[in-house]
Formats: structure tokens, sequence, C-alpha cells
């Protein structure tokens, strides 16, 4: 372990990196399409935070007065302030703004947050990109999780090493780095939500500016040397941000090409074309309010999300940007910067962990009153609150019946609903037709008759089909099909996500898709394809939405979103096409439910989702009535006269 000099020395070129991070972070966010791997500026924090703080550890140790006490308290007096600052508006803005169902969750991860287990609440809970994800103030601080979790035990276990041997440190920080990796690349494909929040597999990523820090490598030996690997850097940087998508498979190898980007940077140092450019004073000081920034500019962006449900417009991205910027310099003059001066008396150190304790404690005391009150639901109406219930409307069958997309699913083990006996309809999709299979049984058990649910997670009924979440699709739907085929004829109704499946898949699923229908039609089964239903914008929950709408006095009935239009009528088209050619019965949700002006959200008095895009146990029952019955049920008159027409639901 080597400590210069010159790695004592401000570099100015450090803060400009993690302005390009957190500006990386913070455009990618607010969903503009040119930076859709930004998300990767927290992989930059990450090799920055570990070069600086092992910098630091070395220099005590080196000087022999390394105390842990010393190292807690300026980490308290970094991250505490500016967090419990932010936390308290966000919990404020949260009492005003979330349903009862919301805020205990905002609750439960605000608690998570006071704890330094961010990470784990929301690898337990959501996944980073998620529709649930969108509405989630605190699911940034995860990345803050990780490095407080990481600086519990590395200060540790180096100052131990040190002590003991300190010509083991190299092998200790690269085997370290060696298995982090590893679980990293082996783990992300197919454990995608541990491994991107959790601190096994993102290790690597700080004790990679732990090496720099502790001068495990040699540094650059010529000005040709340091300039070509600060451009690199850089390029390996600007590579993410622009070309990796939330389809990237994240961590593993991905991780590799901004972490060492970023430690290139690092190691070639400050005299270089990159470094000078990055030293320049608006990008200093735009790292000198990176962490309030960071703070800052999720919550703002979820709020803004809850509130306009649209997509941002450039304006409102301009100014959502403004008041993050307004609110950072704000926190770290006024905020950050006090409390980071130092006092070496013995009694300011306890202060401050007094302090940072009372303050984290008075935040936990008021998530604790949101759990312990339900949400405190006496801050809205009754009527209000019957419309947000529709979030809960899901299948009451879903934990029996609906397949998790393992492998486990199975004919024989699948549910058949509505009266007992022997099912002439089945439902066959991905989670969408979970409720649809509920709504349907309920229309059949009037007529004595069942619906068997055969019903996967991420498995769309589509011949062949697979996406990196769900390898085992392709097995479990020939299983299915095996099984299908050899049946007597039924009435076998697909329908799937195909928005979610064609956004990255399209030619896949289309294949696919029209290749299962052939194979049910020539068994001598009835095919219906149900096509998509529209997806809300922004991923909000449409009964949230509703019912924040209806606090301001506007009607339900009167609410129109405007999906991706020309997107989702071209979706339409293809899947109608695709059914026809296979002589399968098509029914078009779009054509249902949407017209010039938008998409409905509700209809004969009932909220037709549960979420963004799963239509509720009361909206498939609306659909189900107008458009599927009549098919399944036909009525001599009404058939005669096509009430059952479409059309008829504008």
């Amino acid at each position: 372990m080597r400590r210069g000099d010159r790695k004592l020395k401000y570099r100015p070129e450090l803060d400009g990196l993690r302005a390009v991070a957190v500006i990386s972070v913070l455009l990618c966010h607010l969903g503009t399409k040119t930076f859709p791997g930004g998300y990767v500026g927290v992989d930059v924090f990450f090799v920055l935070s570990g070069f600086l703080i092992s910098q630091i550890i070395a220099g005590d140790l080196e000087a022999g007065n390394f105390s842990i006490a010393k190292f807690y308290e300026r980490r308290i007096r970094r991250i505490v302030p500016a967090l419990v600052c932010v936390c308290t508006a966000c919990t404020v803005a949260a009492a005003i703004v979330l349903f009862p169902h919301e805020l205990r969750t905002y609750a439960s991860s605000l608690l998570a947050a006071v704890f330094s287990v961010s990470n784990v609440w929301f690898a337990a809970n959501t996944s980073y990109f998620d529709p649930a994800a969108a509405t989630q103030p605190l699911l940034h601080t995860w990345s803050l999780g990780v490095e407080e979790q990481f600086y519990v035990f590395f200060p540790l276990l180096l100052s131990a090493v040190f002590r003991f041997d300190r010509r083991r440190i190299p092998l200790l920080v690269w085997s370290l780095i060696a298995a982090s990796l590893a679980l990293s690349i082996i783990l992300s494909p197919g454990y995608s939500r541990s491994s991107y929040f959790l601190i096994h597999t993102r290790t690597w990523e700080l004790l990679t500016g732990a090496v720099l820090g502790l001068g495990l490598v040699p540094s650059p030996v010529s000005k040709g040397q340091r300039e070509a690997a600060a451009a690199l850097g850089l390029l390996g940087i600007a590579t993410a941000v622009f070309l990796y998508t939330s389809k990237t498979s994240f961590p593993g190898y991905a991780a590799l090409v901004p972490c060492v980007g970023t430690a290139l940077i690092i190691w070639a140092g400050g005299p270089t074309v990159v470094g000078r450019l990055l030293s320049i004073p608006p990008m200093v000081f735009v790292g000198l309010i990176s962490y309030s920034l960071y703070l800052w500019h999720w919550p703002l962006i979820v709020f803004a999300k809850l509130i306009l449900v649209q997509p941002f417009t450039w304006p409102q991205q301009v100014l959502l940007s403004g008041a993050a910027f307004g609110l950072s310099v704000l926190t770290w003059r006024f905020v950050e910067t006090p409390f980071r001066r130092r006092s070496h008396s013995a009694s300011s150190r306890v202060k401050v962990f007094a302090a940072g304790g009372a303050s984290l404690g008075a935040v936990a005391a008021c998530a604790l009153a949101f759990l312990a009150l339900n949400g405190w639901p006496s801050r809205f109406p009754t009527d209000i609150l019957g419309i947000e219930a529709a979030a809960q409307d899901w299948s009451p069958k879903r934990v029996e019946c609906h397949f998790d997309g393992s492998l486990s699913g199975d004919f024989d083990k699948s549910c058949v609903l509505g009266a007992p006996v022997e099912p002439s309809i089945i439902v066959y999709g991905d989670s969408h037709g979970a409720e649809l299979s509920v709504a349907l049984a309920s229309l059949a058990e009037t007529r004595n008759e069942s619906v068997r649910e055969l019903t996967a997670s991420g498995c769309p009924p589509a011949l062949d089909f697979t996406y990196r979440d769900r390898p085992q699709c392709p097995a479990y739907n020939a299983k299915i099909l095996k099984r299908l085929t050899a049946l007597p004829p039924k009435t076998i109704i697909l329908t799937s996500n195909a928005v979610a499946w064609t956004d990255e898949y399209s030619k896949q699923f289309f294949r696919g898709l029209q290749g299962m229908i052939h194979a049910l039609s020539k068994a001598g089964h009835r095919v219906i394809l149900v096509g998509q239903i529209p997806p809300h914008p922004n991923q909000l929950p449409v009964p949230a939405t509703l019912a924040r709408r209806a606090e301001f006095g506007k009607k339900p009935a009167n609410y129109v979103f405007r999906p991706k239009m020309q997107k989702l009528q071209d979706l339409d088209a293809k899947l109608e096409k695709i059914a026809v050619s296979e002589g399968a019965r098509y029914i078009s949700l779009v054509q249902a439910l949407c017209d010039e002006h938008g998409c409905k959200a509700e209809m004969d008095g009932k909220v037709l989702y549960f979420d963004d895009n799963h239509m509720s146990v009361a909206g498939q029952k609306v659909m189900a009535a107008k458009l599927l019955a009549p098919i399944l049920w036909p009525d001599p008159i009404a058939a005669a006269t096509k009430t059952g027409d479409a059309a008829g639901l504008r």
C-alpha cells in the first residue's frame, strides 16, 4: 500500500467527474431519450467514493491515527444532514399526496433509508426498472445503502490486515474484487433484482476505486499514457450513458465499462485534456453540490409524475431541473457545508453522533407513526378512498392459480373457476389473463359453466419466445401446448401484454404468437385473441391517478389518457392481422376503450385498472360482458342485430 503526496491534493477534475455522474442520472430519470443509460452515474459515484474513502483510511493508517469513531463521524457529517433534510421534505409531501397504501409503502422505505438498508428493501419489494419504482420517492437511496454497508466492513477489514500484515492488503483487495465481480457476472442474468441492489455484486465497483486510492497499481509513466487513459475513460462512461438502456443486463459485464472508465480518469490524473475539461468552474460547482442534487432530483420527479401523469414535456423537464438545482444549492450551502466543518474535540464527536442519531430517530418515528396509522386514511374523504381502492382489485386467485413464470407451472396444477364442471373455455396468457379468468368465470358460473386459467407471469402464449428474465418460457409453453393439442375442441382465449414483448422482441413475439394460434387452430380449437390493454402513461397506477383528480372535483368518467396512440394502433392492427390470418377471432381493447381524444380509465362506474397496465377484476368484467359474452354465449336476437360489436362501446 503506497500513498504519494499527489493523492492528498484536491483534484478538481474529480468534482467534474461527479458532475458528469449526477447530470447523467438526472437526465436519465427525467426521461430524456438521449441518456437512456444515465443510471450508470451511480457506478461512477461508487468508484469515486471507493477511491476517496480508501485514501483517507490509508492516510490515517500510515500516520498511525486511524480511528473507526473518527471515520464514522466523517460519514455522519457527510451523509446525514442533507439526507435528513430531503427525507423530511419528502415525508411532508408524502403525507399530503400519497394515498394510504402508498404512504405505508413509503413509510417502510423511509425506515429502510434511515437504517441504510434501502437496497435490501427495494431488492425485496421492487426492481429499479419496474413500474412500481416510478412512484417510490426514496428509490434512489438504495445506492447510499450499498455505500454505508461497504463502509461497515471495509475500514475494519483493512485496518485489521494493515496491523496484522500490510503486505497482504493487495491480496485482500484483489480477491474481493474477483469474487464480487464474478458474482455480478454470474448472477445478473438470472437474479437481476438482487444483483442490481445488493452489496455482494457491487463491492467490486467501490474496490475498483480503492485499488487506486491504496496505490495498488503503478502510476502512469508518460503524458501520452495519461491522455490516452483519460480519453478512453471518458469514452467508456459516455458509451454506457448513451447506449445502455433499461434492457441492458446490469451490473454484470456491462458495469465494467463505466467503472473502468472512471478508474482510468482517476488514474490518469488532472493534467490532461479531459482533466482540464472536467475542471472548468461550472463542472466543479455541480460536482460540489452533486450529493444534494442526487438526493433532491428523484423525489421531485416522482411527485411531479404523480401530479402531471403524462410524460414530461421539455419545458417541464427544464423546470424540474431548475428546481432540483435550486434546492441543491441551498442544501449544500446551508446544510451540507456547515455540518461538514469539523471540530477536533471529543465532546464535538459525541455531539455529532447524538445529533445524527436524534435526527434519524425523528425521521424513523414519523415512518412508524404512518405505519401505526395504517397509512392515515382519515386524510381523505370516503368516496376518494373508494376510487383508490381499485388498486387492490386484482384476482383473488393470483396466489393460488396464477403461475410465477417458472417451470413449476403445469396444466394439471391449473385452476378451474366457475361451476364444478369440465371447462369448455380456457384463458391462456401472461399476467394479463389472471383477472380476465376470474371475470369470465363469474359469467360462466351463471350458465353452469367454468373456465380454466392457464396464466404465467412474464410468459406470453408465444412459441419459442424467450427473454433475459424468463429463459424457461419456451419449455413452459411447449409443455402447455402439448396438453392443449391433446384436448377435445375448446374455446381458447389468448391474451398478453404485447406492448412489453414487442418493445424489444417484436419479431420473435409475433412469430411465436402466430405459431401458437396456428397450432391451436389446427388442433380443432376455437381461438380468440384479446388485444393489448392500453397502458397508462408514465407507469402510474390508474386508481390513484383518478382519485387524485377527484380530489379536485374532476370526475373519473371524464378522464382520458393518451398513450403512444400511433404505436398502439399499429400494434393492434398487427395483432388483428395475425389472428385473422390463422382463422382466429380478434377482440380489440384499443377500439373498445380509445378514440381520437384518448383512452378511458373508467366505464359503467368501474375503475378499469388496478395498476398502469393490468385491468382490475371489475374492469375485466365490464370488458368480458360487452366483448366476449356475445361471442361465447350468443343470444339469437342480439346476434341478429350485432349488438356485440365493439364499436358500441364508444
